[in-house]
């Protein structure tokens, strides 16, 4: 997890240096323009898109996460849950932070698709829909559940990231940022997780003691 963390931030950083240069400027310039064209062209989709924006607010994704925190709390897997905590709490600091530091402008807000404001980058639905899915994924579900979660998470991260951009609240190169650190912040929560549990290859996955009981 370690190395897979280390990878991440290797990415993110590099991704920065990228947006802060303008070297990412023309594709995301061209993906923004092909999804806002699509969502003057399909209004209805849009208010979809809409909707999508709104019950994927940060707010409400970190509370769902926050639910997760305390079914596995009140199961007995006390290290983990903490660790699941905590990594929700450095995403939801650091996602305003680095929007702030980078003051990135966002793409198409003049359209009014969108009620998005402040920075730009990362993407903060990104980061959060992120960080509580791979959370779910490898710290907060049993194993036997494992798969389900990721089919589950992987269908509404990919909802978020087409959002993001349909409606112009953010260049794709915010929502991979988002990902990335996400994947980072929660890969480190895992491996302190696993290591609380004494089994690093992925106990922090597993059932507590009366789960399995």
């Amino acid at each position: 997890m370690i190395r897979s963390a280390l990878g991440c931030a290797v990415l993110f950083v590099a991704l920065a240096v990228l947006v802060t240069t303008g070297a990412t400027a023309r594709p995301d310039r061209f993906l923004s323009e092909l999804g806002t064209a699509a969502a003057g062209a399909h209004p209805g989709l849009t208010r979809v898109a809409q909707v999508v924006e709104a019950v994927t607010q940060p707010v409400w994704v970190y509370l769902a996460g926050l639910l997760g925190v305390v079914t596995v709390w009140r199961r007995g897997r006390r290290r983990a849950a903490v660790a699941a905590l905590v990594a929700g709490a450095v995403a939801s600091v650091t996602s305003p932070a680095l929007k702030a530091a980078f003051d990135r402008g966002r793409p198409a807000v003049d359209l009014g698709y969108t009620t998005a404001g402040g920075g730009s980058f990362p993407s903060g639905h990104a980061l959060a829909s992120a960080t509580v899915v791979l959370l779910f994924v490898l710290v907060l579900v049993p194993a036997r559940w494992r798969s389900r979660a990721i089919v589950l998470g992987s269908l509404e991260l990919g909802v978020v990231a087409v959002d993001r951009v349909w409606v112009g609240a953010h260049w794709p190169s915010d929502v991979l940022a988002g990902f990335l650190l996400a994947g980072l912040i929660v890969l480190l929560a895992a491996r302190s997780a696993s290591e609380a549990d004494g089994d690093p290859a992925g106990a922090a996955s597993g059932p507590g003691p009366e789960a399995r009981g």
